[in-house]
């Protein structure tokens, strides 16, 4: 029995993620609104430049001695089932891993002078849930995946001149993880029938820093591009495993797990068209991510050997329009698409807890200014490429099958200038 217990290996890792692996991509209803294209160079105008490349907070129109501040929240439903197409268990659809969530963030950017801006960022770079029904064809290997990250950043920019600004910061990041799983007595250990009794439960937490730089070009008054990179930070999260087993009793054993999380570099542009095009504006952005770094899991002691992940290094491609349907800019329409490579090698290597696969975003928006008020809306369905295929972990189960599924992300967006 015991060597059921974490055989699926993976301590802190939700898998159902909107950003592929297990990024938290929802940073602003405004960027949303593009699928993250033009982001790294605020095309935006607002305070999230605090996260996604505090160089770029300059472009947010600030006068010396002036803050502003954003508040936002992404509401994501999503829908994952895994589909059973061989095996000794009942084959189909089972096992719903979708859930609710909410995604906070907070923003602000302050003008210190003409040459210096403090910013601070305060929200989730990894948080992540899947959570699968009691009693699914895997539940021996799954039940409930969260993961938990506050990433508090701030930063500094500096204006070298009228062409280049350059930024650099700090983060404190929280990472708290948990999950669940059946424990399975089967024949193999002398019992006379194969049934679920008992769960094992996990749980951790712990504090690591990392840092980011990035630059922005502004190389004509109406357009721009910029570089950002945020570090690897190596987490050491520390808890307890406890297991419940009617027959025998519950247990306790304090375990621990070192969770790289990666290296990400982000370039963007931006540029507002001229002429009778005016009211338009194009922006891009790509993003690597070195997820070469989640290696391989394993949980110091849970006296169970560690999981070889063997991810790959991964790329992502957004772009997008802005629309300004009126003489003024206070009004915007937002329209953005983006392709979003999984760290997944193949079926091989994907399990339950982490069936991540290529998707692609769709996403539409709407901001209004009012005086010093900007209210941003933003609506993304993400589209999962292909249904992702798992293999090699259940091997053993004699169980094969896929995951299909898809997700709705609804994001809202305050701020104020001061």
């Amino acid at each position: 029995m015991k060597s059921q217990i974490m055989t699926a290996g993976a301590l802190i890792i939700a898998c159902t993620s909107f950003g592929a692996g297990f990024q938290t991509l929802e940073q602003g209803a405004s960027n949303m609104g593009t699928a993250n294209a033009g982001a790294t160079v605020n095309a935006n105008a607002d305070a999230s430049a605090a996260f996604w490349n505090p160089s770029s907070g300059f472009n947010a129109g600030l006068k010396v001695g002036e803050t502003k501040f954003d508040v936002a929240a992404s509401l994501v439903v999503s829908s994952f089932d895994f589909v059973a197409d061989s095996g000794p268990r009942p084959l189909g659809k089972s096992g719903d891993a979708g859930c609710e969530s909410v995604v906070p963030n907070f923003y602000v950017i302050s003008r210190l002078s003409e040459d210096f801006m403090l910013t601070c960022s305060i929200s989730p770079t990894y948080a992540l849930e899947t959570d699968y029904e009691n009693g699914w064809v895997l539940s021996d290997r799954a039940l409930n995946s969260e993961i938990t990250t506050v990433d508090i950043n701030p930063s500094i920019a500096y204006k070298v001149n009228d062409y280049l600004t350059i930024s650099g910061g700090i983060s404190a990041q929280w990472a708290h993880g948990h999950l669940s799983q059946s424990l399975v007595w089967l024949p193999s250990l002398g019992l006379p029938y194969q049934g679920f009794i008992g769960t094992a439960r996990v749980s951790g937490s712990s504090w690591a820093v990392g840092g980011n730089a990035g630059f922005t070009v502004n190389y004509a008054e109406d357009g721009r591009f910029g570089f950002q990179w945020r570090s690897e930070v190596n987490q050491s999260l520390k808890g307890n495993m406890h297991v419940n087993n009617p027959m025998s009793g519950s247990s306790m054993k304090e375990v621990g797990v070192d969770l790289d999380l990666p290296h990400t570099f982000t370039v963007g542009w931006y540029q507002r068209l001229r002429g009778d095009l005016k009211r338009i504006a194009l922006m891009a952005d790509y993003s690597y991510t070195l997820w070469s770094s989640f290696d391989m899991l394993s949980i110091e002691g849970s006296g169970t050997p560690g999981v070889k992940e063997d991810w790959r290094n991964t790329s992502r491609v957004a772009f997008g329009v802005h629309i300004y349907p009126f003489d003024s800019d206070n009004t915007v329409l937002r329209f953005g698409s983006a392709w979003d490579q999984t760290p997944v090698k193949d079926a091989q290597h994907r399990y339950s807890r982490i069936p991540c696969t290529d998707r692609i975003w769709f996403s539409g928006g709407i901001g209004q200014k009012i005086g010093n008020v900007n209210i941003d809306f933003a609506y993304t369905y993400i589209y999962f490429y292909e249904d992702p295929r798992m293999e090699g972990e259940f091997a053993s189960t004699g169980v094969t099958g896929y995951f299909e599924g898809s997700a709705h992300v609804v994001s809202f967006q305050i701020g104020y200038k001061f």
